[in-house]
């Protein structure tokens, strides 16, 4: 769901073992289904053939699940790699106000704790608007009440249209492997939502991946690309998955390849 230099450390330590394709966030479409068949294209466009190894870290998790199995349908994808995606409890029913009440009153409460300004949001109208002139709506007001760089806003903006889209959606069924690999910590979220705190081992995912291993990894969710876990997790990789086709190239720069 955002930039795929995130996979940057990851990548590194598996240089020469096999190469990999990393694809920005779009804005062209908001739907998981949508960006899936996206990506899926490109996946075709640079590597043809068949083998495809796909995965991606928490949002990014349920569009790769979605682009496997449209991908396996035209030929083998090797391994769904799922890096703690979490898939959504069900929402409880509430009216659009309580809906946007629930949705940003714990910002409010976060922005009034660490800067010390009030954020006084128009929960009613809010609760009239589409998600993208709510989030719109209410970092024009943070940003009036709180200097913060463009791209903290712009983070803000994505993530919270990124929940809202895999609120939404609803995952096939899967049946090729499906590797997880869990958080075993809380993560320290800003603003924490009762919806993401699940404690299942496989975090929904057994519900739609027939052939799900769960491997945890020592550490929260936003630590999990970074060293000293990003290791831990390259060794996993390396040893869950078989290795490249002999012969591999890696992708040339306009790819966005780290090889």
């Amino acid at each position: 769901g955002g930039l795929s230099d995130v996979y940057e450390p990851l990548a590194l330590r598996l240089d020469g073992v096999r190469p990999v394709l990393g694809f920005d966030r779009t804005d062209d479409e908001d739907e998981v289904t949508a960006r899936a068949a996206e990506f899926a294209r490109r996946v075709r466009e640079a590597r043809p053939e068949a083998g495809w190894l796909l995965g991606g870290w928490s949002y990014g998790g349920l569009v790769a699940q979605e682009a496997a199995r449209l991908l396996a349908a035209e030929g083998e994808v090797t391994a769904l790699v799922l890096f703690d995606s979490v898939l959504p409890l069900p929402a409880p029913r509430l009216t659009a106000d309580e809906q946007a009440h629930r949705r940003f009153a714990g910002f409010a409460a976060y922005v009034r704790q660490v800067y010390g300004a009030e954020l006084r949001l128009p929960y009613e109208e809010l609760a009239g608007m589409s998600d993208a002139d709510q989030i719109g709506h209410v970092l024009k007001l943070l940003e009036q009440a709180v200097e913060l760089p463009p791209a903290v806003l712009e983070h803000q903006r994505t993530s919270y249209l990124d929940l809202r889209g895999a609120e939404r959606h609803t995952p096939g069924p899967y049946a090729g492997r499906t590797l997880l690999y869990r958080a075993s910590e809380p993560a320290p979220h800003t603003v924490r939502d009762e919806r993401y705190e699940r404690t299942d081992e496989s975090l929904g995912w057994d519900a739609y991946c027939a052939d799900l291993t769960v491997s945890p990894l020592p550490g929260h969710h936003l630590a999990l690309l970074d060293p000293p876990v990003v290791d831990t997790l390259a060794e996993l990789l390396r040893r869950d998955l078989p290795p490249a086709s002999p012969g591999f190239s890696p992708l040339p720069p306009h790819h966005g390849a780290a090889s």
